[in-house]
Parts: structure tokens; C-alpha cells; sequence
């Protein structure tokens, strides 16, 4: 009696057993046949069952028929945002159940490349249309599927940037920077957010050592750090960058003018002229070098006068004319440039001021008059 109970139930198990891998079966050959609404019905059931839950065939199978209703003519509908999840689940249960080099593991990769290139495409379509809330969304699936894709990671951002998400620009950005193969745009695009974003110095800072690191002779980033270096009065390695970025670009007007600046905050009025010169004879438009070299000579000649201004009546009547004339000079040298850098930008309120204030100086009352009628 006790044999014959024991046959019988060991019958019923392998009636239920069966069933079930028949669901998984019957999944598979309903995704061939192309009928994939009974698929998913098959590998749902399967997929709930305690004696085929923990198969890497069921979860292989599920992630397969899930992956297919992406863009399906007619199963499509049958997706939606939670898809790419159920299929990343799958794919990863199955690794975790069969290993990599099982079976059904080893088909993993091929299957997560797929799936990659379909979202990657769907993002760029997206993309060239100025879509950018689908295009980012499927940047982001292109990135479940393959983690640390650099080209779903940078275009991810620059869309994010016209999307105005800026927060989640710096997110791509960042994962971008951690694989280790952001180009020297991207680092451009991190700094530009940060600093219209209001980042600190600190954390501004902490981007352009990382994007000097990676890439030590742009000059842009270069003149970025340089510039945060002035900015919180740190002259001496300020001026070590500088001379790094001017051996990388030697041609950059923009350098040789911030030469002069740091050159003529140090006191070295001879070297600020050079530099300034020099960015003049780089870049005829330098609208910086020809003002810097016009405030300098002017300063020159405030710095002249004021020792007339110090000189008591006697010795003011004896030396007093000739120093005026000195500093006139120096007046008059910063006129030129003065209207150089005007002509460069015409409605500089600050070039228009300065110029005022030395035709009235210098007794050019017509010209003074002139200059005047521009300020605002």
C-alpha cells in the first residue's frame, strides 16, 4: 500500500514538473512563431512557478521575450518604461544562476548589445530631431544596458544641457569623467555648467584640475584655472600655469594679454607692455590687450602727476611743468589705444569713460564733448 501511495505521488510531481517547463517551452516556441502576447502569458506563469523560477532558462527566455516587444510592429504596445528593467532583471538573474560562461550566461552579452544599440539608435533619432526629453530617456536605457557607455554618456549630457537639466547634465558628465575617457570638450561643457550654475570656486576648481590632469596642455581650461587663480589673489601659481599654457599655445592672444595683467599687477610695467604688444601683434582684434595697454599708460601718467600734486608751491613753480608734461605723455600714449579698443567695441561704457576723462585732461574739450554724448 505504502509503495503504491509513494508511486502515485512521485507520478503527480513529474505531472507538475512537466507542466511547468512545458510553459517555458511553450514560451519559447510562441516567440518563434511570433505570437508574443502568449509568450509573455508562458513566461510569466513560468516565471512565478517554484520549480522553474530559479532556472537560468526561464529567466533567459523572459529577458529574450520581453527584449523582443521593444519596437515591435504589433507587440509593441504590449512594452513600456518598466520593459528595459524586466529585461536587465532577467539578464542578470540569469548571470547570477548559470555564471558567465554558463549556457545561457555566455548569450547574455550579445543579447545586452542588442538591446543597447536599439535604445542608443532610438536617443540619437530623438536627438537630431531636438526631442530631448525622449532623447535623454533613451540615453539612460542605452546606459542600463551597457554601463559607462561613453558616447550615451556625452550626448546624454549636451542633450540634458538644451533640455536645461543641468543637474542632470553634470550627472552624465560625472560618470563620463569616471571612466576615464572624457575629451576635453566634455570637460569645457562640466566647467560652463558649473560656473553658470554658481558652483563654488572649490568645486570649479576641483574640475579643472581633474580635466588638466587628463588633458594637461588645453588651453582653455589652462585659462580657466589661471583665471580662479587671480580671482582668490594667488599670483605666484598663477603665473606658473600661465607660462605652461603659453608653451602649449604660444599663439593664443588671449594668454599673452592675461600675461600682461598678472605681469602689471606684479609691478612689472615693462613686461605688461610686451605681453599687451605681443597679444596685439597675434590678434589685431584684442580688444583686452589694446584696453589693458591703455589703462596702463594712463595709469602711468596719474602715477607721474601725482608727484606734482605732492611738490610744495616753491618747488611745484621750479619742476612742477615738467612733470605735467611727463605725465601728459603718458596721456596722450593711452589715447590710441583707447580708441583702438572703442572701435573693437563701440559701446564699451568703460573705454568711453576713460576716454573722456583724458581728452578733458588733456584740454580736448571738442573730443571730450563727443565721448560724452555716448555714455549712458
Amino acid at each position: 500500500m505504502k509503495k503504491v501511495l509513494l508511486t502515485a505521488l512521485a507520478a503527480a510531481t513529474i505531472t507538475v514538473a512537466s507542466a511547468q517547463n512545458s510553459a517555458v517551452n511553450s514560451a519559447i516556441m510562441n516567440q518563434k512563431n511570433g505570437t508574443l502576447d502568449k509568450a509573455v502569458t508562458n513566461i510569466d506563469q513560468a516565471i512565478e512557478h517554484k520549480k522553474t523560477k530559479d532556472k537560468a532558462k526561464t529567466w533567459f527566455t523572459r529577458g529574450t521575450i520581453y527584449q523582443d516587444l521593444i519596437g515591435h510592429p504589433v507587440y509593441g504596445n504590449l512594452a513600456n518604461e518598466k520593459t528595459p528593467e524586466i529585461v536587465m532583471e532577467s539578464y542578470n538573474k540569469t548571470i547570477e544562476l548559470d555564471g558567465k560562461d554558463g549556457e545561457y550566461g555566455k548569450q547574455v552579452p550579445a543579447r545586452l548589445e542588442m538591446l543597447y544599440g536599439v535604445f542608443l539608435n532610438t536617443a540619437v533619432d530623438h536627438h537630431n530631431n531636438q526631442e530631448w526629453a525622449p532623447a535623454i530617456t533613451n540615453y539612460e536605457k542605452a546606459l542600463q544596458a551597457k554601463p559607462g557607455d561613453t558616447l550615451a554618456l556625452k550626448y546624454g549630457a549636451y542633450a540634458a544641457v538644451n533640455q536645461q537639466d543641468y543637474k542632470k547634465a553634470l550627472n552624465f558628465l560625472d560618470e563620463l569623467v569616471k571612466t576615464g575617457q572624457a575629451d576635453e570638450e566634455a570637460y569645457q561643457t562640466q566647467i560652463q555648467i558649473l560656473q553658470q550654475t554658481e558652483a563654488s570656486d572649490d568645486q570649479v576648481m576641483a574640475a579643472l584640475e581633474a580635466g588638466l590632469k587628463a588633458h594637461p596642455n588645453s588651453a582653455y581650461l589652462m585659462q580657466q584655472e589661471l583665471r580662479y587663480y587671480l580671482k582668490n589673489d594667488r599670483g605666484a601659481e598663477a603665473l606658473t600655469k600661465l607660462e605652461k599654457a603659453i608653451a602649449a599655445d604660444p599663439n593664443n592672444a588671449s594668454l599673452h594679454a592675461v600675461l600682461g595683467n598678472l605681469q602689471e599687477k606684479n609691478n612689472d610695467l615693462e613686461g605688461a607692455t610686451k605681453s599687451y604688444k605681443k597679444a596685439i601683434e597675434l590678434d589685431p582684434k584684442s580688444f583686452d590687450a589694446y584696453y589693458n595697454l591703455a589703462v596702463l599708460e594712463f595709469n602711468k601718467g596719474v602715477n607721474v602727476s601725482k608727484k606734482a600734486e605732492k611738490m610744495d608751491y616753491a618747488t611745484y613753480q621750479k619742476r612742477g611743468k615738467s612733470i605735467e608734461a611727463d605725465a601728459n605723455k603718458h596721456f596722450q600714449a593711452s589715447i590710441p589705444y583707447f580708441e583702438k579698443a572703442l572701435e573693437i567695441q563701440p559701446d564699451d561704457q568703460s573705454t568711453l569713460r576713460n576716454l573722456f576723462t583724458v581728452y578733458t585732461r588733456l584740454g580736448r574739450k571738442a573730443d571730450a564733448e563727443r565721448i560724452n554724448k555716448k555714455l549712458k
